[in-house]
């Protein structure tokens, strides 16, 4: 368990990187699937599928990305704000609030206003936890992470570099936790369907409750 929460770099723990990046793989899901084909965080998908849609002139389309891409890139600004003017308790889940009542809404309900409202709280999600024991991840999309897996598993066969096998392990298992979480999602929609945020407001919850109480118990023993 110890591997999992490190107690002297919490925000950094492999478990909240692998839980958080399993709900970033089952938000996006849900968005593409429920959410006529926009992506709430991969913000490079959403520019292929704005230049289709302005090739298409297919103005709807081409707000409902860019809507979500500036929101995104609201969210990655309103946590620099928090880093340079909040010291204690910043790393909120502004995810829980937005999941909660996005999940509520009907399935006609204009994507150009629920999907940025998604991409805002995983924006802020991605900027929040950076780091997985030291190293550099995302939580919200996972081409970086396989990128990253790739390398470090080629240096350690190839090169015998023992030093890049744990972290050949720690992106492997976020690359699958996405995978997993968007899988899952999925399989879910049909079933749930606008509800299925839900699922990753739950496991945000537990997330954030098990963050703070662990936080909280360091600070108490100092």
């Amino acid at each position: 368990m110890h591997n999992l929460i490190d107690q002297g770099h919490l925000a950094e723990a492999r478990l909240f990187a692998i839980v958080l990046t399993f709900c970033g793989g089952f938000t996006d899901a849900f968005t593409y699937i429920q959410c006529d084909h926009t992506l709430a965080a991969a913000q490079t998908g959403n520019i292929v599928f704005l230049s289709a849609a302005l090739a298409n002139h297919n103005l709807l389309g081409v707000i409902d990305r860019l809507a979500s891409l500036v929101a995104f890139v609201i969210g990655l600004a309103v946590v620099s704000v928090f880093h340079a003017h909040i010291v204690h308790y910043w790393r909120v889940f502004c995810l829980m609030p937005i999941g909660i009542v996005v999940g509520g809404l009907p399935a006609s309900f204009p994507t150009y206003i629920s999907v940025p409202t998604i991409s805002f709280g995983l924006a802020m999600q991605n900027a929040a936890f950076t780091k997985i024991a030291g190293l550099g991840y995302s939580n919200a999309f996972s081409s970086g992470n396989l990128k990253k897996s790739v390398v470090a598993w080629s240096e350690y066969y190839f090169h015998h570099d023992q030093s890049q096998r744990q972290p050949a392990l720690d992106y492997s298992a976020i690359v699958i936790s996405f995978t997993l979480g968007a899988i899952v999602s999925a399989q879910v929609q049909p079933l749930l369907h606008m509800k299925t945020i839900w699922v990753a407001v739950l496991i945000i919850l537990i997330t954030n409750v098990t963050y703070y109480l662990q936080k909280w118990s360091i600070e108490g023993k100092k």
